[in-house]
């Protein structure tokens, strides 16, 4: 019996390991707690550190996007187009910022915590 719940343990934690692996090569540069209703967070990043890739993970809750904007230091800003709901333990798509390497400011998002959970969502931004 302890063998069979043994079993069971690992398998479990080694799939929530591959399915959250990805985010873990990448250096994480943001994190904000969701609230269960519309919310428009932006997050300011510090300091002059140059990105090419980004990925939004969601932890806890899903979390419904509805619009991702990525500004950059030089002024410019480019619109991701996410607008989906992405749920707990998976990542957006690799979003590639334009024109190479760029210094993020800032990252704005709307978004909703769209669980019938208790809890909160926590969305976190990786990149690379």
């Amino acid at each position: 019996m302890h063998k069979i719940l043994a079993t069971a343990v690992c398998t479990a934690a080694l799939s929530l390991t591959a399915a959250v692996t990805p985010a873990l090569a990448w250096d994480e540069i943001a994190t904000r707690e969701v609230t269960d209703r519309y919310d428009v967070d932006v997050i300011s990043l510090p300091g002059n550190r140059t990105f090419a890739r980004l990925k939004v993970c969601v932890y806890g809750n899903p979390v419904h996007f509805y619009d991702f904007d990525v500004f950059f230091r030089n002024g410019g800003h480019q619109d991701v187009p996410v607008r989906a709901r992405i749920n707990a333990g998976e990542c957006t798509r690799v979003i590639d910022l334009k024109g190479g390497r760029r210094n993020v400011d800032r990252i704005k998002f709307k978004y909703e915590e769209t669980s019938w959970f208790v809890g909160r969502a926590t969305v976190r931004v990786f990149a690379e």
